[in-house]
């Protein structure tokens, strides 16, 4: 579960699923994000289901801690 809204999905994260692995993440910028469920198909593709009207703190980039 990713907590932090970012306007993309994380190719490389995704890539790292197996068949049947899942990730629900925030997606899209601004004051409403959807939550989308990413789950990883036997074939390679990523089938995405899309959630509405979400609030989350954006996703800062360039932040080492």
């Amino acid at each position: 579960i990713h907590t932090a809204a970012a306007p993309f999905n994380p190719t490389k994260i995704i890539a790292q699923r197996k068949p049947g692995g899942m990730m629900v993440r925030p997606v899209d910028e601004g004051e409403s994000q959807r939550m989308l469920r990413l789950t990883k198909i036997q074939d390679g593709s990523v089938k995405e289901e899309a959630f509405e009207q979400f609030s989350f703190v954006p996703m800062l980039t360039g932040k080492n801690r």
